[in-house]
C-alpha cells in the first residue's frame, strides 16, 4: 500500500476537529500545543481525532521502535517543554535500552538523547500538509498525553524503512476512545527551613561528578533551586535571564563549542558544538544553524542560575534557566569530554553574567 494511503481516514470526521479548524481559521499563527489548551484537550487528542493532521496509533512498542529508528537514516528529532524546543538533526545509532532507561549516542554526537521510557504511553505516525508538501514523522506523548518526543522525516531518509515500521507496528484499534491519565503532581520537597543546610554544602563540596548531582538532591529531598539558594556563591548564584543572549552571540563570536540541554518527563535531548547564527524574534531566543535549532521562550524564564559542580576534573560550571514552578527549561555547559579540565574559554563566558 502507497504511504500516503496508509493514513487515508477520510471516514473520520470528530467534533474536535472541526473545532480545532475553526480555531485556526481566526488564528492561523496558534501552535498545536497551545490550541489542545485552549480547547482543555491533550496534543495527542487532538492528533487522534485528525485535528489539522492524518494520524496512525502505533502500538506502545516503543523499544521496538526506538531501535529501529536507524533504518530511517537522517532525520530530525525534537524534544521540547514549556518554554524551550531542541531540534537536532542527524542519524540515530548506538541505541542502549535498559529497561526503562534509554541512551543514545550517535558516532558524531549529533544524536543525543538520554530516555526515561517508563513515562512514554503513546505513539502515532503523522502525516501533515505543509507548504512545501507532505511532512511524515513519529510521535511520542506520556500517559497524559504530552509530547515527548517528535522525529520528523527528512528528504534523504528512507521512506520505504518508515513504511516498514508502520506495517510492524500499527495498532489494530485505530477507534476506540484513548484513555489518558490525570496530571501527576509533583512530591513534595523538604520544606526549605527543614533541609540541613551543613550537611547538603558538604556533600555537595564532596561530589567527584556531575552525575552524582541527582542524587545528592534526592536524598536531601530538595529541588534544584532549593539546592541552590542553600549552598550559597560558592557554588550557585542567580543571573538576568536576558544575559543568555549575550553569551550565545560570544560564544559564536569565539566559536566556543557549547552543551545544550533540553529536557521534559520523558527525556533530555543534548547539541554538542559550536553555535553560529543568534537571533531574537518577540519573546523568542533562537539559534538557527542547518542542524540544530533552538527556541527559547524567555518571557517564561522566572530565573537564571551560574551553577559550580565540583568533580575530579575541578569545578564543571552550567548556566541554567527555570521557570515560574521550579521546572527546568534548558542547560548550557562548555563541551568536554569526562576526565577533561573544563574549556577555560567557557568558564570565563559563563562567568561574565554576573559582572
Amino acid at each position: 500500500m502507497p504511504l500516503q494511503s496508509k493514513f487515508d481516514r477520510s471516514d473520520v470526521e470528530t467534533e474536535l476537529a472541526q473545532k480545532y479548524q475553526q480555531y485556526v481559521a481566526e488564528n492561523p499563527k496558534a501552535r498545536r500545543r497551545d490550541i489542545a489548551e485552549v480547547l482543555n484537550i491533550s496534543e495527542a487528542a487532538l492528533l487522534d481525532a485528525q485535528a489539522g493532521v492524518q494520524s496512525i496509533r502505533l502500538k506502545n512498542e516503543v523499544k521496538e521502535i526506538i531501535e529501529a529508528l536507524p533504518t530511517l537514516g537522517y532525520v530530525m528529532t525534537l524534544m521540547r517543554n514549556d518554554n524551550a524546543v531542541h531540534e537536532r538533526k542527524g542519524i540515530y545509532q548506538n541505541i542502549k535500552i535498559n529497561g526503562a532507561m534509554g541512551l543514545i549516542i550517535a558516532d558524531d554526537r549529533k544524536i543525543d538523547l538520554r530516555l526515561f521510557l517508563s513515562r512514554w504511553k503513546h505513539v502515532f505516525a503523522i502525516k501533515e500538509s505543509t507548504n512545501s508538501g507532505d511532512r511524515y514523522s513519529l510521535q511520542f506523548f506520556d500517559g497524559q498525553g504530552v509530547a515527548i518526543q517528535k522525529i520528523f522525516l527528512q528528504p534523504d531518509s528512507d521512506v520505504q524503512a518508515y513504511e516498514a515500521l508502520l506495517d510492524l507496528h500499527t495498532e489494530t484499534d485505530q477507534t476506540s476512545p484513548l484513555v489518558f491519565s490525570a496530571v501527576e503532581e509533583k512530591p513534595a520537597s523538604t520544606n526549605t527551613d527543614k533541609v540541613d543546610q551543613k550537611a547538603l554544602i558538604e556533600d555537595w563540596s564532596n561530589i567527584t561528578n556531575v552525575h552524582q548531582f541527582m542524587g545528592l538532591l534526592k536524598h536531601h529531598n530538595v529541588t534544584r533551586e532549593q539546592a541552590f539558594k542553600l549552598v550559597g556563591k560558592k557554588y550557585a548564584e542567580p543571573f538576568t535571564p536576558s544575559k543568555l543572549e549575550d553569551v550565545l552571540n560570544k560564544a559564536s563570536q569565539g566559536a566556543i563549542p557549547i552543551m545544550c540541554f533540553v529536557g521534559n518527563n520523558g527525556g533530555i535531548q543534548i547539541h554538542t558544538g559550536v553555535v553560529n547564527k543568534i537571533v531574537t524574534m518577540g519573546d523568542w531566543l533562537n539559534v538557527l544553524d542547518p542542524e540544530f535549532n533552538l527556541h527559547l521562550l524567555m518571557s517564561g524564564v522566572a530565573s537564571a542560575w551560574v551553577v559550580r559542580k565540583p568533580t575530579t576534573d575541578g569545578n564543571i560550571t552550567s548556566l541554567e534557566l527555570y521557570d515560574k514552578n521550579s521546572d527546568q527549561i534548558a542547560q548550557f555547559f562548555g563541551q568536554r569530554t569526562e576526565g577533561e579540565l573544563e574549556n577555560t574559554q567557557w568558564k570565563a563566558l559563563a562567568e561574565s553574567v554576573l559582572a
